[in-house]
């Protein structure tokens, strides 16, 4: 009968040690190398390849780079579009281009790869996401790829 709080306690330790080993050793996968070894210096995501985004998406991202606050408020979902501030979402005169071969969809959300560019400033690698809605392709998110 000592033996089974021996036994348990033991049992006890080897699980608290595995999970502070797997919460120590699990953090983000190595970045992509090259042929040579080296880090490349590509900043694709780690998707196989994509398709081209539908017509209706590529207005809809054109319409967030509209000169017109409201039309860049249209662009995006309404959940999206009430926890911004009012006003103009991005400044005069910025570009986005979507990545060719880099749309992804499934069950009525999509993502896709894009250089954002404003003017004076060097371009960002993005990630744009979307939801489909009744009114068709809304943007819900938007993030820079590091």
């Amino acid at each position: 009968m000592r033996e089974t709080p021996l036994v348990l306690s033991l049992g006890l330790a080897l699980v608290a040690a595995a999970g502070i080993g797997y919460l120590v050793l699990r953090g983000d996968p190595p970045p992509p190398t090259t042929e040579a070894g080296k880090p490349s210096s590509a900043r694709a995501l780690p998707y196989k390849p994509g398709g081209s985004p539908p017509a209706q998406a590529t207005d809809v991202v054109k319409d967030l780079t509209s000169r017109d606050a409201d039309t860049q408020r249209a662009a995006l979902t309404p959940e999206l579009e009430k926890a911004l501030g009012a006003g103009r979402l991005l400044s005069e005169g910025t570009r986005i281009d979507l990545a060719e071969g880099t749309w992804h969809e499934a069950n009525g959300y999509a993502n896709v790869q894009a250089a954002l560019s404003k003017p004076g400033e060097a371009a960002q690698h993005v990630l744009i996401g979307f939801a489909k809605r009744s009114t068709g392709w809304r943007i819900t998110v938007m993030e820079v790829v590091k």
